[in-house]
C-alpha cells in the first residue's frame, strides 16, 4: 500500500458511540462487564488483552496505531512494541484468530492493528466466511528409509520446536543435518496438518533471492522488490513449520528473514539447518553431534562395534553397495571401528568409505584412508575445522577411486542447481549420443558409492548431489576444461526442454507440462545466469529467456520474467535474433507488468510491440492474446472507445482463421465493451453467445496466465442480468463464479473476479454480503503484492464501510484510494465517486460531494462508458437533495434524465432506483398520482427480487401512495395488473 493510501487508514475519523455489548462469530464481548464468552462459556483474558479487544472492537473496521494502542493499555507504563506484539499473539490464540476460517484481527504492516470481523449487537451469528485457498501438499524429500543413531535426536529436535519454534540444526558438512530436519519434518508433518515446507537453499547462488525462494515455494506471486512484507502477511496468522535447509552460504539473509517471520508470525515454527548458528532473537541452537563410534580396544568384537551408531551405518552402506560385507566379523569389528574414528563420525565420509570397502577387504580400505589422511597436516590444511580436513580428505579419496568415465560425470551433474533427470545427465554429462551409455552406468555407480541420491518423483526417478559433495564436484569443473561447455549443454537442454512443453514428441510425457517441471526452476535460473554472464552465450540466453517466459508466468513468478526479459531485450541489438524472441519477450514483459504495476506507459509499449511484430510475421494466436491484453489496459486506463476497436479487431482475426476458443474470448470482449458503453442488449447477445462456444472448464488454451474468460463472462452477464432487472439470477450468477475462480486457486485471477463482480453487490444493496469479498480481495492483494488491486480493495472496503454508516473511515479509504488509483490512470472509478460524494453529502461536506460527482460525470461522458451514467445522474440529485438549501428542481431534472437514459439502455433495475427516488420527491411536494403513475409500471415490469431492498422500497412506497389516496387504489391495481400482462 503506498503512501497516500497509508496517510488515508491513518486520518480515518472516530467511530460514534459504541454499545455495550458486541456479538461476532460464537464470542460476545461485554464491555461494561469487562467479560469476554464463547458459545455463552466465559473465556479467560489477561486485562491488557482484554484492553486491547475493547479498543479494536469499539473502532472496528478502522486501523488503531501502535502508538495509540500502547497509550491506551499501557496508560501509566512505558513499554515498547514487543509487549504489544506479545499481546496480540495472545489474543488472535484466544479468539482462534486464522483458525477454521475465522478471522478477527489483522495487521497493517507500519501502521498498527484492525478489528475486521463482523459485528452485531445480537446473539446472531456470522455469515459463513468464505473459504480459503486449499494449501498445497508438504513438498518434504522422501522420509529417510533407515536413519540410524538419529531417533532420539529427532524427538528432541521436534519437541523443541513445538515449545520454542525456531531451531537450528548446527554442525558440520556431511554430519547428517539434512536428514534429520527433513525426519523432523516427517514426525510433525500431522501435527501441522500438512503443513510443512522444505525450502533447499543449498543450490541457490544469489543471497539476495532468499525471500524469493521462500515466497515461490509458498505460492506468493514473486514480483520485483523484496517480498518480505508479503511473507509476513501470509504467514502472521497461519500454523506452518518450515524447514530452511543450507543456510550457510546465505546465512545473512536467510538469517534477518528467519527473525523477522519469527517474530511477527507467532504461530510460524522454523527448523534451519547451517554449519554455523544463525545468531539472530529466538533461535535455539541444536549442536548436531556425530554418530558415536567405538574405542580403541583391541578386544572388540562384532556385537560390541555394532552397538554404535557410526559401525551400524558403516555395515549397513557396505552390505547394500553390493559387497561382501554382508555381517560384520569379529576380525574386522576393529577395524572397522577404526575408520569410524578416523572419519570422526560424519555420516557422510562413513558413507563413501564404507562404498569402496566393499570392492575389497577392510584391510585395504584402511590403507587407503591412511594414504589420503597423511595429507592433513599439510600447509594450507591447518586452517580448516578437523572434521572439515576429514570430509574434504574422504572426498578427495572417493574422487581418485572413481573411474575416469565417473569423475567426468561427477563434475558434469554439479551444474545442475537441484535435482535432475537421467535424461538431463545423458544431455550435459555426454558429448553425443554414444556416450549415453557411459554416462548410464557412471550415474548408477556414482548412487551406489553415496555420491549422487537417488529418489522416486511421480513418473521418473530424480538425482541430486548432496550440498557438499556438489560443492567439491563444482571446484573440480571449474578447473576442468569443460566448465563452459557444459553449462552451455546444460542451458541447452533446459531450452529445448522449455521448447517442448506440449509437443509429446520432444519431451517424455511425465514432462509434458509446465507443472511437471516445476522444481526445475532453480535449473532454469543457473542456466540464465551462466547465458548472460561475462563468460556466457547471450544468444543461447535470449532464446532460453524467450522459452521460459510461459514457465515464469506459469508458476506466476513476476519478478523472474520482469528480470529476465529484460536482460534478454538489453542483448536482442548484439545477436542474430528473431523477431518471434522480441514478440515473446516483450508479450511477457507488458503482461508482468501490467499484473505488478498497473497501466504504465512501459505496459503499453511493451504490448503494442509485441502486437505490431507479431502481425509482422503472421503469428495469429499471439496477435489474438496481445489484443486481449491491449483490451484490458485501455480498459483499465478508461479508454473504452479504443477499447471496444481492439475488441472488434480481434473479433475479426479469429473469426477469420477459425478459432472458436479466441473467438468466444473477443465476444466476451465485445460484450464486455458494448456492457461498458450502456447497450446491454448487445452486450447480453455477445456474451450468451461466448457462453455457447466455451467449454464447461477453460485450460491455459495457449496461454500460461490465460484470463479467466469463463468467470469473467458469467460476471459480466450477471452485472448486465441484473441492470435488466432479474436480481437473484444476477447475485446467484456472481456468487457461482466467484466460487468456481476460487477453486482454481489463482490470486490474480481471483482478484480478478472480486473486482468484477464488486458492483453488482453494491448496485444491490448487498455490502454485508460483499464485506467478505472485500475482505478476501484485501488479503489476496496484500499477500502476493499485487499493489494495484491492494488498491482497489481498499477503495471497495471505503464503500463498504460507508454503506454500514462508519463514514469517516470510508470516505478516508476512498479518499486515498482515488488518489493513488487516479495516479496509476484508472478509468472513471463512477462506484468508488458515487460513494465517496454520498458519504460527503451526510457530513455536510456539499462543495466536495458535489465536485467529486460532476468529475465522475464528466469522465463517463468523456471515456464513454455511459453505463453507470444513470447512476450518477441519481447520485448527483441525491446529493443536492441532501443539500442544506435543497435545490428540487435541478434534482428533478437530474432524476428524469437518469430514467429516460435507463430505459434507453434497457436497464430497468437503475430505471426503479431513479423512479423510487423521484416518486419520494413528488409525495414530499403533493404530486403523489403522478409519483403512482411513474412508479408502478416499472416496479410489475420485475418478475423476481422481491426481496431485495430496491424493490422492498419500491414496493413500500407504492402501499403509501396508495394509502394516501384510497380512492385510486383500484385505478393502480388495474394499472399493475395491466403492465404485467404486456410484460
Amino acid at each position: 500500500m503506498g503512501d497516500r493510501m497509508q496517510r488515508a487508514v491513518r486520518e480515518a475519523g472516530a467511530d460514534s458511540a459504541v454499545p455495550e455489548a458486541f456479538s461476532f462469530g460464537s464470542f460476545r464481548l461485554h464491555v461494561g462487564q469487562r467479560r469476554l464468552e464463547k458459545d455463552g462459556n466465559p473465556i479467560q483474558l489477561g486485562g491488557r488483552a482484554l484492553d486491547l479487544l475493547i479498543a479494536l472492537v469499539e473502532r472496528a473496521g478502522k486501523v488503531v496505531g501502535k502508538n495509540e494502542l500502547l497509550a491506551t493499555v499501557w496508560r501509566d507504563v512505558i513499554v515498547d512494541e514487543g509487549s504489544l506484539r506479545v499481546q496480540i499473539a495472545g489474543l488472535r490464540k484466544a479468539l482462534g484468530d486464522g483458525e477454521a476460517g475465522a478471522r478477527y484481527l489483522t495487521t497493517v504492516s507500519g501502521q498498527g492493528y484492525c478489528f475486521i470481523g463482523r459485528l452485531s449487537h445480537s446473539h446472531g451469528q456470522e455469515q459463513p466466511p468464505i473459504g480459503p485457498t486449499s494449501e498445497p501438499s508438504h513438498n518434504l524429500p522422501a522420509r529417510p528409509i533407515r536413519m540410524i543413531g538419529r531417533d532420539q535426536t529427532v524427538r528432541d529436535i521436534s519437541a523443541k520446536l513445538r515449545s520454542e519454534r525456531f531451531v537450528t540444526i548446527v554442525g558440520p558438512g556431511g554430519v547428517g543435518k539434512t536428514t534429520v530436519a527433513v525426519s523432523a519434518g516427517h514426525e510433525l508433518l500431522e501435527e501441522f496438518a500438512g503443513a510443512v515446507r522444505f525450502l533447499d537453499f543449498g543450490a541457490l547462488q544469489d543471497p539476495a533471492l532468499v525471500a524469493n525462494v521462500v515466497a515461490s515455494t509458498l505460492g506468493l506471486l514473486s514480483q520485483s522488490g523484496d517480498p518480505s512484507d508479503s511473507l509476513v502477511n501470509l504467514l502472521r496468522h497461519k500454523r506452518m513449520l518450515l524447514i530452511l535447509d543450507c543456510c550457510e552460504h546465505v546465512i545473512e539473509t536467510s538469517a534477518a528473514l528467519a527473525e523477522r517471520l519469527h517474530a511477527e508470525a507467532p504461530q510460524l515454527h522454523i527448523l534451519a539447518t547451517s554449519r554455523e548458528s544463525l545468531r539472530v532473537e529466538g533461535e535455539h541452537v541444536h549442536r548436531l553431534q556425530p554418530l558415536s563410534s567405538p574405542p580403541d580396544d583391541a578386544s572388540l568384537t562384532a556385537v560390541q562395534a555394532l552397538a554404535f551408531p557410526a559401525v551400524q551405518l558403516f555395515v549397513e552402506r557396505a552390505a547394500t553397495s553390493g559387497g561382501r560385507l554382508a555381517e560384520l566379523s569379529d576380525a574386522d569389528a576393529r577395524l572397522v571401528g577404526g575408520i569410524c574414528r578416523r572419519l570422526d563420525g560424519i555420516a557422510l565420509a562413513i558413507e563413501l568409505a564404507a562404498s569402496h570397502a566393499s570392492a575389497g577387504n577392510i584391510k585395504d580400505t584402511v590403507a587407503l584412508l591412511n594414504d589420503a589422511f597423511k595429507f592433513l597436516g599439510e600447509e594450507g590444511q591447518r586452517a580448516v575445522l578437523p572434521r572439515h580436513q576429514t570430509l574434504r580428505a574422504t572426498l578427495d579419496w572417493s574422487y581418485k577411486l572413481l573411474s575416469e568415465p565417473e569423475r567426468v560425470v561427477l563434475r558434469r551433474v554439479s551444474v545442475f542447481a537441484g535435482t535432475f533427470t537421467l535424461e538431463a545427465a545423458r544431455s550435459v554429462a555426454g558429448t553425443d549420443g554414444a556416450d549415453d551409455g557411459k554416462v548410464i552406468a557412471a550415474v548408477a555407480s556414482l548412487v551406489a558409492k553415496s555420491m549422487l541420491v537417488a529418489s522416486a518423483s511421480g513418473m521418473s526417478t530424480r538425482y541430486r548431489l548432496l550440498d557438499t559433495a556438489r560443492a567439491y564436484a563444482l571446484e573440480r569443473l571449474a578447473v576442468s576444461t569443460d566448465a563452459d561447455a557444459t553449462a552451455r549443454r546444460h542451458a541447452c537442454y533446459f531450452l529445448h526442454l522449455l521448447q517442448g512443453i506440449g509437443n509429446s514428441s520432444t519431451t517424455s510425457p511425465e514432462l509434458n507440462s509446465f507443472a511437471a517441471i516445476a522444481d526445475q526452476f532453480g535449473n532454469i535460473r543457473a542456466a540464465l545466469t551462466w547465458c548472460f554472464s561475462e563468460r556466457g552465450d547471450r544468444a543461447t540466453g535470449i532464446a532460453l529467456a524467450a522459452a521460459a517466459m510461459p514457465f515464469f508466468l506459469k508458476l506466476s513468478v513476476f519478478a523472474e520474467c520482469q528480470l529476465w526479459a529484460r536482460r534478454a531485450i538489453e542483448q536482442l541489438e548484439t545477436t542474430n535474433h528473431g523477431q518471434k524472441y522480441d514478440l515473446d519477450l516483450h508479450a511477457a514483459l507488458g503482461l508482468a507488468l501490467l499484473l505488478t504495476k498497473g497501466t504504465t506507459d512501459d505496459v503499453h509499449a511493451c504490448l503494442t510491440r509485441a502486437l505490431r511484430l507479431a502481425e509482422e510475421i503472421g503469428d495469429v494466436p499471439s496477435q489474438l492474446r496481445l489484443i486481449e491484453r491491449l483490451h484490458v489496459f485501455q480498459m483499465r486506463t478508461g479508454n473504452f472507445t479504443d477499447a471496444l476497436a481492439l475488441a472488434r479487431r480481434g473479433e475479426a482475426v479469429a473469426s477469420d482463421h477459425g478459432d472458436r476458443i479466441r473467438l468466444a474470448h473477443m465476444r466476451i470482449a465485445l460484450g464486455v465493451s458494448w456492457h461498458l458503453a450502456g447497450d446491454t442488449t448487445l452486450a447480453r447477445s455477445h456474451v450468451e453467445s461466448a457462453l455457447l462456444q466455451l467449454p464447461g472448464s477453460e485450460g491455459d488454451v495457449d496461454d500460461p496466465l490465460n484470463y479467466d474468460y469463463l468467470s469473467r463472462a458469467r460476471i459480466t452477464l450477471a452485472r448486465i442480468l441484473w441492470l435488466q432487472g432479474y436480481p437473484d439470477q444476477a447475485i446467484d450468477t456472481a456468487q457461482r463464479a466467484i466460487a468456481d475462480t476460487m477453486r482454481i486457486g489463482h490470486p490474480v485471477k481471483l482478484c480478478m473476479a472480486l473486482l468484477w463482480a464488486f458492483s453488482i453487490f453494491v448496485w444491490n444493496s448487498e455490502t454485508e454480503n460483499y464485506e467478505e469479498y472485500a475482505d478476501r480481495l484485501i488479503l489476496e492483494a496484500s499477500k502476493h503484492a499485487l499493489g494495484p488491486y491492494q488498491t482497489i480493495g481498499y477503495g471497495t472496503k471505503g464503500v463498504v464501510l460507508v454503506a454500514q454508516g462508519q463514514v469517516e473511515t470510508g470516505i478516508a479509504l476512498l479518499r486515498g484510494a482515488l488518489e493513488v488509483m487516479h495516479s496509476h490512470r484508472y478509468g472513471s472509478l463512477a462506484d468508488f465517486r458515487i460513494a465517496l460524494a454520498q458519504a460527503l453529502a451526510t457530513i455536510g461536506e456539499e462543495k466536495e460531494a458535489l465536485d467529486t460527482i460532476d468529475l465522475a460525470i464528466a469522465r463517463v461522458g468523456h471515456n464513454k462508458d455511459l453505463f453507470c451514467m444513470p447512476e450518477l445522474l441519481r447520485a448527483k440529485a441525491e446529493v443536492l437533495l441532501a443539500a442544506s438549501r435543497p435545490d428540487l428542481m435541478q434534482a428533478e431534472r437530474y432524476l428524469k434524465e437518469s430514467i429516460d437514459l435507463a430505459r434507453r439502455q434497457s436497464a430497468l433495475a437503475m430505471e426503479l432506483v431513479a423512479a423510487t427516488h423521484l416518486a419520494r420527491l413528488w409525495l414530499r411536494q403533493g404530486r403523489a398520482a403522478e409519483a403512482r403513475q411513474l412508479l408502478a409500471p416499472t416496479y410489475v415490469r420485475f418478475t423476481e427480487g422481491f426481496n431485495s431492498r430496491a424493490l422492498k422500497a419500491a414496493r413500500e412506497l407504492l402501499d403509501e401512495l396508495s394509502s394516501q389516496h384510497p380512492c385510486s387504489s383500484t385505478e393502480a391495481r388495474l394499472a399493475i395488473r395491466g403492465s404485467a400482462r404486456s410484460a
